[in-house]
């Protein structure tokens, strides 16, 4: 936690001298070098290039832990939609909320009767997805809402590692916008940065987490890694998914793949 505390110091000193998006671009293709680009997958699917899965994980452009950690993603979030009294074997019209380059969709490819449909805000993920991934259906959004969809289109939407890089106004913004897009009884599940990594924090920020108050790093790369929100329980609860019923937290990933996300699952 103390090296993820330097970065964060590190990265807000660059922001401040108006380096920090230079410096991430750098970063970026050197990682990108580095990995070189797998042409497949162990999969019928291809794997997207390691650029893309790097603006998805934003820290790692690894291919086999781009794989496992969307398939445990979406387990999970198929056993909180089951325990919450909705099962994903239903017919059901689902939207993956900054879908990425398909990090979790892909794993849908042949689960019966669910109509899948993506969107993001990133062109170049939505236009990827598009080609790669011929059983989804996708749009893309602006980076405020509202979405290109009709009211109560949806039974299930998730969004992962999404409202983690949203300033606090984007994030309810969004949360009333997904509320519109879900009919009467449909299910929301999110994934928020919380109480596993609040050691991250600086002493301050720390003091306002504890209080419960939504603590945001760098608002003004809003949509991008750079921007990382922190998320303590009772503001999710009791202030982000207010206008929500049954609000229940649940484990994202997988016991040999624990991930370091709180995740809630809200029916409309």
């Amino acid at each position: 936690m103390l090296v993820q505390r330097a970065r964060s110091r590190v990265a807000n000193g660059l922001e401040r001298a108006g380096l920090l998006g230079t410096v991430e671009s750098v970063r970026e293709r050197w990682l990108t070098m580095r990995t070189g680009e797998e042409s497949t997958a162990p999969a019928s699917l291809p794997l997207p290039p390691a650029r893309l899965r790097l603006l998805v994980d934003g820290r790692s452009t690894d291919g086999e832990r781009f794989l496992s950690i969307g398939e445990a993603m979406l387990e999970s979030i198929r056993d909180a939609v089951a325990a919450a009294g909705t099962p994903v074997a239903a017919p059901l019209r689902v939207l993956d909320f900054g879908c990425g380059c398909g990090r979790v969709a892909r794993h849908w490819e042949g689960v019966d009767e669910v109509e899948l449909h993506g969107c993001d805000y990133n062109p170049e993920l939505v236009g990827w997805c598009e080609e790669s991934l011929p059983f989804m259906a996708l749009m893309r959004n602006e980076l405020a809402p509202p979405s290109p969809y009709e009211p109560q289109s949806f039974d299930l939407i998730y969004g992962l590692s999404v409202f983690s890089h949203l300033t606090e106004t984007l994030q309810r913004a969004w949360v009333a916008e997904l509320r519109r897009l879900l009919r009467p009884g449909g299910l929301l599940a999110i994934s928020v940065l919380g109480h596993r990594v609040q050691e991250r924090l600086g002493r301050g920020e720390r003091e306002r987490f504890e209080r419960g108050e939504l603590v945001v790093q760098r608002p003004r790369m809003a949509g991008r890694n750079l921007c990382t929100a922190y998320h303590p329980r009772s503001y999710v609860e009791d202030s982000l998914l207010a206008g929500f019923s049954q609000v229940h937290e649940f484990r994202l990933g997988a016991p040999k793949m624990p991930l370091m996300q709180d995740a809630y699952v809200a029916r409309r």
